[in-house]
């Protein structure tokens, strides 16, 4: 305790020195919240704060820099950002926290938004951007040398800027980004400067290789871009979106969700103020304006598997992929035809006249037909049908999103299936439109060229 008495003063005597030299110390109160960290065995990922938050360094150009809080197998660190300041912890048992510098680096913004993680002993990071663009290098400490040399990798793949969006697998030493977001300032671009490619990579460790697992699937895409709150996980890592909460895992290419406006928002409570990080189930986050200590529990069970994944096969080998594409359009015009056949070809809407007899059958469920005579009242009278009267017809009004999601998509397309199967043509049946109450839901609608033919239809079965 003697040596962080003498370190704290000798701070306060040489303020002056301090304010025109890079700190050599910095200091962290310590708390439950950390010790609690300190002490987990498992590998946790790097815990991000913001400038000022819980540090206060005396040279200008770290206040206005925001820094990394993690731990080795065997020792924790404090890393500046935009930067290769490193900082060790000295004392881990005492009430203030004393992290000393161990690095020599003098270049700052380098490597801006850069990802950092660490393997057993090892302390990496990888990408980020400066001096006007993007890089792919991969960096690992040096402790002999105090300084961050570049680790030579297969190829250049850059990170996305959002660093949150990175997850490397202590386990498997396995490092997964959703897409590649490049940046180059001295290339003319016709439109932003900034590319996007989305695909999702892997980076094995071990052997310093760059491979390509597929497309980026949209609906997770679009998940990301817009999502303001994520936090990693075991997994790979826990985010909100759209008063849902997803759980994504890279290397099942799996995706669960939990379609709770009212956790989801209890979550997004721990806000940009808090250091956080997940372990086992459970977030715990430490306020830096209140100084308070909490957690909260993530209900795991009540996650319900999505319908998309982290990413799409790619398949676009051109030669096998030919092979059986011919195949199955050959099926398909075979059953065309065999189809055509074996029943009378339908007038076109134009001069709707009905079926002669039972020669057209029209085999929709009656669930489909309860709907199909609802879009028709309605869009007779120029009315559009909402998703909560649909829901209502289909009997899935008090079931969970995901699942209403999916239920009216199936009924969808197997009307405009039925229906273009009958009258030999492809045309769609059922139209949405954006509601004008709220653009972020559709509603519903017959084409009124169909409108004639579809009342035939239905009252042929009746």
């Amino acid at each position: 305790m003697n040596k962080i008495v003498g370190l704290l003063v000798a701070i306060v005597f040489s303020g002056g020195v301090l304010s025109a030299e890079i700190d050599t110390v910095v200091i962290l109160k310590s708390s439950p919240f950390f010790t609690g960290f300190l002490k987990r065995k498992e590998p946790i990922a790097a815990l991000h704060a913001s400038p000022n938050q819980l540090i206060n360094p005396q040279h200008p150009s770290l206040r206005n820099k925001g820094y990394q809080i993690f731990k080795t197998d065997s020792n924790a660190f404090i890393h500046i950002a935009s930067g290769g300041l490193l900082y060790q912890l000295e004392n881990p048992n005492d009430s203030i926290l004393a992290f000393k510098r161990i690095d020599d680096t003098e270049n700052f913004n380098y490597n801006i938004s850069a990802f950092l993680f660490t393997n057993k002993q090892e302390i990496y990071n990888i990408g980020g951007y400066g001096f006007w663009k993007s890089s792919g290098t991969l960096r690992k400490y040096n402790f002999k040398d105090a300084e961050w040399d570049a680790d030579p990798i297969n190829e250049e793949i850059h990170i996305p800027f959002v660093n949150d969006l990175c997850w490397f697998n202590p386990s498997t030493e396995k490092l997964f980004i959703p897409y590649q977001q490049i940046i180059n300032y001295g290339i003319a671009k016709k439109n932003d400067e900034t590319e996007i490619d989305k695909r999702v990579y892997q980076f094995d460790l071990k052997e310093k290789k760059w491979g390509e697992l597929g497309k980026t699937h949209p609906d997770f895409f679009e998940i990301i871009s817009k999502s303001t709150w994520c936090i990693p996980t075991e997994k790979g890592y826990l985010l909100s979106y759209n008063y849902g909460a997803y759980d994504i895992n890279f290397e099942e290419n799996q995706i669960t969700e939990y379609l709770s406006s009212s956790f989801t928002q209890t979550m997004e409570r721990i806000d940009e103020s808090c250091i956080r990080y997940y372990y086992q189930g459970t977030i715990y986050y430490l306020d830096s304006k209140t100084s308070k200590y909490d957690s909260l529990k993530i209900p795991i069970g009540k996650f319900k598997r999505a319908n998309f994944g982290v990413w799409k096969r790619d398949n676009t080998g051109f030669i096998i992929g030919l092979v059986p594409i011919i195949l199955i359009l050959a099926a398909v015009v075979a059953k065309k035809k065999k189809a055509k056949a074996s029943r009378k070809k339908i007038p076109d809407t134009t001069t709707r006249a009905a079926p002669v007899g039972n020669t057209v059958k029209i085999k929709f469920s009656e669930t489909e037909r309860q709907l199909l005579n609802l879009l028709l009242d309605r869009s007779k009278n120029n009315r559009t049908t909402t998703i909560t009267e649909i829901n209502y017809v289909l009997g899935i009004k008090d079931k969970n999103l995901g699942l209403q999601k999916k239920v009216r998509s199936d009924v969808m397309n197997s009307i405009n299936e039925k229906f273009n199967f009958l009258q030999d043509g492809e045309t769609e049946l059922v139209h949405n439109i954006r509601s004008q109450a709220d653009k972020r839901f559709f509603e519903y609608y017959i084409n009124k060229d169909n409108s004639a033919l579809l009342e035939i239809m239905l009252k042929e079965e009746a």
